[in-house]
């Protein structure tokens, strides 16, 4: 689906320049979409520099995720405490490094459907035993960064609470990440309402 665009003057662009669902709902409405893999190759922090440049209204993440890379999962979190802007997170999956963005928010929604899921970090190890043993080190690293966010986010859990959780795979309905202190709330259509205003 096209939108047409406006210039400043109020005039409508050409139809060469109209422009997609996702642009459309990030220029109007200061949103940004995480879909897929958090990688290297997701700018989204970026752009939360150059929202956050412009005005100091909120900017809304919608977060439909598995998961992805710890690193980048860290540069997008760290950015988001960087910024003056608030950041309203809603998620829809919110698995492994994409639970820690949704705890992130400054105000937090969950789909009434959506998946949160937390985990032990996951990596390959190669090379002799001393390789193996640096890559211990840094999964160890890896793992206690994510259980100081969680905590910093609001996490109601203790720090042996969460490692236990994180062990293996462990899965929260709607109601049950709020309760942990992953969510503030359920999405509404009021809610939906102010977002799009």
């Amino acid at each position: 689906m096209l939108y047409a665009r406006e210039t400043n003057e109020g005039q409508l662009v050409a139809d060469e320049q109209m422009v997609g669902i996702r642009e459309h709902l990030s220029n109007k409405h200061r949103m940004i979409f995480l879909s897929g893999a958090i990688s290297g190759e997701t700018e989204s922090h970026n752009t939360l520099l150059a929202f956050d440049s412009l005005c100091h209204d909120p900017i809304k993440v919608i977060i439909t995720s598995f998961g992805g890379e710890l690193d980048s999962a860290f540069l997008f979190y760290d950015t988001m405490r960087l910024v003056q802007s608030p950041i309203f997170v809603y998620g829809r999956i919110c698995a492994s490094a994409a639970a820690i963005l949704l705890a992130a928010g400054q105000k937090r929604y969950l789909s009434p459907h959506a998946k949160v899921m937390l985990h032990l970090p996951f990596g390959r190890i190669a090379g002799d035993a001393r390789d193996w043993e640096i890559q211990n080190i840094e999964m160890t690293k890896y793992k206690e960064g994510i259980v100081e966010i969680l905590i910093e986010c609001g996490a109601k859990k203790s720090r042996i609470d969460i490692l236990h959780d994180m062990d293996r795979q462990f899965w929260l309905e709607p109601k049950e990440a709020i309760e942990y202190g992953l969510a503030d709330a359920i999405m509404t259509a009021d809610i939906m309402k102010e977002w799009l205003k």
